[in-house]
Parts: C-alpha cells; structure tokens; sequence
C-alpha cells in the first residue's frame, strides 16, 4: 500500500510503501477497530489513535497513528518551522 507522507525538507509529499497487511484508517465508525501506525506498524484502536500531521490521504485526511509517533511528528514539525 502506498501513503502519502509529507517531507518537511521539499514540501511535497513522498509515496511511502508500508505493508498491504496493515490496516491504515483516516475514519472509523467502530472506535473499538484495531488499526496499524503507518509510522512503527503497531496495533491500537483507532479511538486511542492521534491524526497524523505527516501521513495524509489525497484529499489531506490524516491517518491514524500510534501516541509516541504522534510525538515524534510534533517534534519534527517545530522543527522545521524552526520553533
């Protein structure tokens, strides 16, 4: 499955191949569904999960990921913006 992930460095977005196992969501009506963080591959439900500021659908819905990748996205974002 390719996503689309934002480089802060070209601002444009990479295609990223993650594997067609995982099961990436930008929406869910079951909070309780077990999806994957694009980022690291883990497991959560998706009403525990953050939407991604790097990981966007092409009409820029963000996907689903795990806490600590959350972070990390946050970091890397004030970093680029310089803050």
């Amino acid at each position: 499955m390719l996503l689309n992930k934002w480089n802060y460095k070209t601002h444009k977005y990479d295609k990223v191949q993650i594997p067609d196992c995982y099961n990436c969501k930008t929406y869910s009506n079951n909070m309780k569904e077990l999806v994957h963080c694009p980022h690291c591959g883990d497991e959560l439900e998706f009403g525990d999960s953050y939407t991604s500021l790097e990981y966007h659908t092409e009409m820029g819905f963000g996907y689903a990921v795990c806490e600590p990748c959350y972070e990390l996205e946050c970091e890397r974002k004030k970093k680029y913006k310089g803050e």
